[in-house]
């Protein structure tokens, strides 16, 4: 059944059915066997000798197969409405994305189908002191409605004040429970230098803190984080 099952997902592509595949695939198997069994009728260009009992054998057992598929895919729910009850990952990992306007409109459900099944979606929500991402309220309504996890998170620019910055993603930002804790996307340098920049850093953090009663995290890469910050800020 656990091969069935795997090659029933292969169909699907883990989205959708896919109608013309499904035929083609019926069409290639009723034409084996159809040619088979003409093979074996004539029995001239092969040295078998098969009854008439025979050839009925063969083509019950083509339209058996037929017929499992055609109750595989007709009596299972498509992946995109049940995607918790369907392992396509062996992963240890939680899986998330990052998404913001550059993604432009984001087709929901094909995030729901993807291979490795994700669970959490960060957003962009602000930049800098008065930034706005023009998608975030619609991608944070619509990852909702689907069932994700979501979180906000503001892109900090290094070279502008840190006060203004968390006033920006307060201003736009309201979380409420189940959603992530306030996010601190961190990812250049500041041309005041990193003092600085690890200053403004934990400013913001303990703006958002205060705000809004949880403890922030940021959000970066790994070099980053061991080159710039690491020792500064390890608690988020």
């Amino acid at each position: 059944m656990k091969y069935i099952q795997s090659f029933y997902y292969y169909l699907l592509d883990f989205k959708e059915i896919h109608p013309f595949r499904f035929l083609g695939l019926l069409f290639l198997i009723i034409f084996l066997f159809s040619y088979l069994s003409y093979k074996l009728a004539n029995g001239k260009k092969i040295n078998l000798n098969f009854s008439k009992k025979g050839l009925y054998i063969i083509n019950i057992i083509q339209f058996t197969i037929i017929i499992i598929l055609i109750a595989l895919l007709s009596s299972e729910t498509k992946i995109e409405n049940k995607p918790e009850n369907i392992s396509l990952s062996s992963s240890e990992y939680i899986f998330g994305i990052d998404v913001s306007h550059y993604q432009g409109k984001i087709n929901w459900n094909e995030v729901r189908t993807s291979h490795h099944p994700i669970e959490f979606v960060f957003i962009r929500s602000t930049m800098g002191k008065n930034g706005q991402d023009t998608h975030f309220k619609r991608n944070w309504k619509e990852s909702k409605e689907k069932g994700f996890i979501t979180g906000a998170y503001h892109y900090y620019r290094p070279n502008e004040n840190s006060t203004q910055q968390f006033e920006n993603y307060k201003n736009s930002v309201e979380l409420s429970k189940g959603d992530f804790i306030p996010i601190l996307d961190i990812e250049k340098e500041s041309k005041y230098g990193r003092e600085n920049l690890r200053e403004g850093v934990l400013n913001w953090l303990k703006l958002a803190e205060e705000e809004y009663g949880v403890k922030p995290m940021i959000y970066t890469g790994l070099n980053f984080f061991q080159n710039i910050l690491e020792g500064y800020v390890n608690d988020y």
